[in-house]
């Protein structure tokens, strides 16, 4: 099992690609997602799930345009669309999609997911981490929880861990233990951490390096615009 970021910015968008031998996966997809995969070559007929790890925008406003560019390749296999319970704007996104179009030759599937839960796709496993993730906007003014998770997927003697959007909690402990590769939220400078945000909203730099060292290697995603990370 391999992992790439196709692209990860703060506030713009986020979106990783997972492959096994046969299939592709996307964790979020936020806007030029499309772009990023056709650049890439990658086979749409092959990609089998889209996993959200939540509903805000940078993380989701890619979909529409995979699934249209899915119904004018005539696309006729099944996709797979697991988001968390709750998250109204993966429903949204899917709902306007398919009142938009009676003519497109796929499935969809959604699937609504918690923490805990574990999904089998033929050999490959994916277990279900609870996160913490609050809506925000201007500089960090915090709203309200949202739901959020993270994924670990499990391949052979192969464990990749993602993170999504979180602020410190016991799921993303649970998640990164023990992991060959960990994408880490690393949204904050050390000069806006504070308990609130850290504990609710995104992770420093720092503390996702510290929560690294418990994976084999990690990777930082979701850094500021002037960062890079891939």
């Amino acid at each position: 099992m391999d992992s790439s970021i196709l692209y990860s910015k703060a506030g713009i968008a986020t979106q990783i690609l997972l492959s096994t031998e046969e299939d592709y996966f996307i964790v979020d997809i936020g806007d030029g997602t499309l772009r990023d995969l056709l650049l890439r070559k990658i086979n749409f007929r092959k990609i089998k799930g889209i996993f959200l790890t939540h509903g805000h925008y940078d993380h989701i406003a890619g979909l529409y345009a995979l699934l249209g560019h899915f119904r004018v390749i005539e696309r006729k296999e099944k996709i797979d669309i697991y988001f968390p319970q709750g998250c109204k704007e993966a429903e949204q996104i899917v709902l306007a999609f398919k009142k938009s179009y009676d003519d497109f030759t796929f499935q969809i599937k959604i699937h609504r997911i918690n923490g805990g839960d574990e999904i089998k796709i033929k050999d490959l496993k994916i277990k279900i981490f609870q996160m913490r993730h609050y809506a925000a906007v201007g500089k960090n003014r915090i709203l309200h929880p949202d739901p959020a998770v993270g994924y670990q997927f499990i391949h052979h003697d192969k464990i990749i861990a993602i993170s999504g959007d979180t602020g410190m909690c016991p799921g993303l402990i649970e998640l990164v233990r023990g992991a060959d590769v960990a994408y880490i939220d690393s949204t904050l400078k050390e000069e806006e951490v504070t308990d609130t945000i850290i504990n609710n909203l995104h992770l420093s730099q720092k503390k996702a390096e510290e929560i690294g060292k418990l994976a084999k290697k990690y990777v930082p995603i979701h850094l500021q615009n002037n960062e890079d990370n891939y």
